[in-house]
């Protein structure tokens, strides 16, 4: 039977095929410039230089921690103290460094919009990345310390903590990038949003676990995206008996239309730096 594919129209398809993936090489070059050019610019070269990325949520989180062991903090049933805090306390830092840190990307590299590689989703994005990045670091290298030191265990499955991880920093990064359009938007925003990270502390799931609480308020708090994300982290940590509540199906579409709204509005941002 003679072959009836049409050579020019698979050639076309490789071409294409070919084409995208030099753009997705060309865009994580573009990427990972920016995250080296914002470690060098923020941090230096002296002293000890970049590590200060990883040094500052880890000072947060020992701080926090220390308080909650030994000046009257407590957790319920077969979680630790130091991993309950833990657990916490770098969920709100990824939280606060993300979309707080985020938003002034694009006013503090506004000049990089001259190259022609760059675009504003690569200054954002990339500001993101290096938050998240430096928390992750903060939170491994403390959960290695802590287990050493026996405050807490191993995690009773690691990879439900791996995942629980990821879908929060998707959650957050995709905040951040909306935080990029406010922040644009209005001036307004970055005198407001140190004030609403604080308001939305309680919606965080921080400092509580959502089975703890009245029917009532575990439903209001599961419409939290990060909640399911730090429900689903800590049962990671401590085992299915702390009785944790949490939706993937619900915290994936979420993340899913957030990261789908903070493209189209970083499409706006372009048209509000250009007015100006």
């Amino acid at each position: 039977m003679p072959n009836t594919q049409n050579p020019l129209h698979t050639r076309t398809n490789t071409m294409s095929l070919k084409d995208l993936w030099q753009c997705l090489c060309v865009q994580i070059r573009v990427i990972k410039a920016l995250v080296l050019r914002e470690m060098i610019t923020r941090f230096g070269r002296h002293n000890i230089g970049f590590l200060w990325m990883f040094v500052e949520p880890m000072m947060f989180s020992i701080g926090i921690t220390i308080l909650w062991t030994y000046m009257g903090g407590h957790a319920k049933g077969t979680i630790p103290v130091a991993g309950f805090a833990l657990t916490g306390y770098s969920a709100i830092v990824a939280w606060r460094n993300c979309v707080g840190r985020t938003s002034n990307s694009i006013k503090a590299n506004k000049a990089l919009l001259y190259h022609r590689m760059v675009t504003i989703f690569d200054i954002a994005i990339s500001r993101g990345l290096l938050e998240f990045a430096a928390v992750t670091v903060s939170f491994l290298v403390l959960s290695i310390l802590f287990t050493e030191l026996g405050l807490m265990h191993l995690p009773s499955d690691p990879l439900q903590v791996v995942i629980g991880w990821i879908l929060l920093g998707w959650f957050v990064i995709a905040a951040g990038l909306i935080a990029v359009y406010l922040d644009e938007r209005s001036e307004i925003f970055e005198r407001v949003w140190h004030v609403a990270m604080y308001l939305t502390l309680p919606f965080t799931g921080a400092f509580t676990m959502v089975s703890w609480l009245p029917e009532a308020a575990q439903t209001i708090l599961l419409y939290s995206p990060m909640v399911n994300a730090v429900e689903m982290l800590r049962e990671g940590y401590f085992g299915v008996g702390i009785n944790a509540k949490y939706s993937i199906s619900y915290l994936v579409t979420c993340n899913i239309v957030l990261t789908g709204a903070a493209l189209l509005l970083l499409q706006r941002v372009k048209k509000i730096i250009t007015a100006d």
